[in-house]
């Protein structure tokens, strides 16, 4: 009984003596977390693609002036140390001295890019990289920059659409960047659905509009030139792992998109505001995800997404896209958006035909071909031998995906190509199912089918044995620890 009554009071003592983390804390309180902002030199002239993807880069440009200073202010009301460095003066190294890293910048790339290949002779691409495999410091990354690192690290935070405007929706409400130590009140507004949300399978029953939550109080489809967000792919981002979907918002990419988002010490927050055009709700939700995320520096980085592996959400939304209902969908959504698309040319050529000035966008937009498709654009990613042998069978396209859905796996090297293995359906296995490890392995051991055993394993792990009984030490040591990763390139990896 005394041993019951010490352990509750040393709990209790250990909960009193926690940093203030819960819902009660006061805006007046300042947190003892420490904070490095990564921010871009208000001096520094806009680069090349800041003025291609600005749309009014004199605003921009005013706006810059004025964003890392007010990073600084809106911190230090809620943290006692706030560090500003410029993203040309910033060193990885010096997140180390910190509790949580902000960056809101474009970094530089210290390997990868385009390169010519010594053998062919060809301009060949390799990723570039930004932050080295060894960063593991609890990092918040705004906007545009976020999908530059996260693609360089191999993170589910890619770069699937600069399109992300001023709401948020579909929010993971008891998530705790939403209720500590502040509690939001996400005051929900009905918006009216743009781009392509009807289109895709996951909005196909979605009405005209629907409520969200507002995250700025200005968005660039306001048309006043206010900066663009960024949203990465969300299929198969949440995987009870290391990655967590968190919220989407109002882009061009659907429901799934990802607007907020973590994977290992990295959280993505896409919306593209400074402080000074945050709602008060949006800043503590920002307040919280700083807090949020601390905890995560030391975090190791389990899974990977290798950019141009194809997941099976996405084949899913191919089998949708040949459907006749899906196709229907699609076709409706391009002949909308060309009837914009020439309403917003024409409005350009008025604008020069008066002799204005034209931004380098516009300049772009009126260079820009008028679309116009037929039902053939919705098999342009289909095999070409499938097109060959089936040219307009509609059906034979949807089928295909139907009958082979748990078979499909990533071929390596290829972008965004998949394959069917016939050795995993000849087994009836799906290839997410280690049950299909395990029967290559005894097929081995006894000798059955060696050649497509060998072909199995191959595929589906980063192992390489040489003898059936090393295979079976292997898979009884770590079956409890497999985990099928689409985004490693269809792999059972081994966690931690």
């Amino acid at each position: 009984m005394k041993n019951i009554i010490k352990i509750t009071f040393t709990i209790i003592l250990m909960v009193a003596f926690l940093p203030v983390q819960g819902s009660s804390m006061s805006k007046n309180d300042k947190s003892d977390l420490t904070i490095l902002y990564v921010g871009t030199n208000p001096d520094k002239p806009l680069s090349k693609r800041d003025k291609a993807y600005a749309l009014d880069t004199v605003r921009v440009i005013e706006m810059q002036k004025n964003r890392a200073s007010d990073f600084k202010a809106f911190l230090s009301q809620y943290f006692n140390t706030v560090k500003v460095v410029y993203g040309e003066d910033y060193k990885e190294n010096m997140s180390a001295s910190y509790d949580v890293t902000i960056i809101d910048t474009y970094l530089t790339a210290f390997a990868g890019g385009r390169k010519k290949d010594p053998e062919t002779g060809e301009m060949i691409y390799e990723r570039r990289q930004f932050l080295t495999e060894a960063y593991n410091h609890a990092t918040i990354m705004i906007g545009e920059p976020s999908a530059f690192i996260g693609e360089g690290r191999q993170l589910k935070i890619d770069h699937l659409c600069l399109c992300l405007d001023a709401h948020a929706h579909g929010m993971k409400v008891k998530h705790p960047i939403f209720n500590k130590p502040f509690k939001v009140e996400m005051l929900k507004e009905d918006v009216k659905l743009t781009g392509n949300y009807h289109a895709r399978y996951g909005g196909r029953n979605l009405g005209e509009s629907m409520p969200m939550w507002r995250i700025q109080t200005e968005g660039y489809r306001d048309g006043k030139g206010f900066p663009v967000g960024l949203v990465s792919a969300g299929y198969g981002f949440d995987n009870g792992i290391d990655a967590e979907w968190i919220s989407s918002g109002t882009c061009d990419k659907g429901i799934e998109a990802t607007a907020i988002g973590r994977h290992a010490n990295f959280l993505h927050w896409g919306f593209a505001a400074a402080p000074e055009y945050l709602t008060e709700s949006a800043k503590l939700a920002f307040i919280n995800t700083i807090h949020y995320i601390a905890p995560f520096k030391g975090a190791k980085q389990i899974t990977r997404k290798i950019k141009g592996t194809q997941l099976r959400e996405y084949l899913r939304e191919q089998q949708w896209t040949v459907s006749d209902q899906g196709s229907a969908a699609w076709l409706a959504y391009l002949e909308e958006g060309n009837k914009k698309f020439n309403k917003q040319k024409e409005e350009i050529q008025a604008k020069k035909d008066r002799g204005e000035n034209l931004s380098e966008r516009d300049e772009m937009v009126l260079q820009m071909p008028e679309r116009k498709e037929t039902r053939i654009w919705t098999i342009r990613h289909e095999p070409q031998e499938m097109k060959d042998k089936h040219g307009e069978d509609w059906a034979a396209y949807e089928n295909r995906y139907k009958e082979n859905m748990d078979y499909f796996y990533a071929i390596k090297g290829a972008w965004y190509k998949t394959a069917i293995d016939e050795d995993a359906k000849a087994l009836g296995i799906p290839n997410s199912d280690i049950k299909l490890i395990d029967k290559a392995i005894k097929m081995l051991k006894k000798g059955e089918k060696v050649e497509m055993a060998k072909r199995i394993l191959a595929r589906y792990t980063k192992e390489s044995f040489e003898t059936a009984t090393e295979w079976s030490n292997w898979f009884k040591s770590n079956k409890k620890k497999l985990y099928f990763s689409e985004g490693d390139g269809y792999k059972y990896i081994v966690l931690p």
